[in-house]
């Protein structure tokens, strides 16, 4: 549920329903997301799938966590 509700904020923070066009910016910060909750990115860069995770920081700043990338 932590993790809907920050992949959620995240969308509402950034205006988008959509998925993320790369990497979140190292500025962005969630104002709702609960600290130590986990947020999901999927893009597509250079012919590859790319998958994000983040974990949501004490003062809400994300930290990248793993990054990988497949050939789709």
């Amino acid at each position: 549920m932590k993790t809907l509700i920050a992949t959620a904020a995240v969308l509402a923070a950034l205006g988008t329903s959509a998925a993320f066009a790369g990497p979140i910016s190292a500025s962005a910060t969630l104002s709702e997301a609960p600290v130590g909750s986990t947020v999901f990115n999927e893009y597509f860069a250079h012919g590859k799938q790319v998958h994000e995770v983040y974990k949501v920081n004490g003062d809400r700043t994300l930290s990248l966590v793993t990054r990988t990338a497949n050939d789709h």
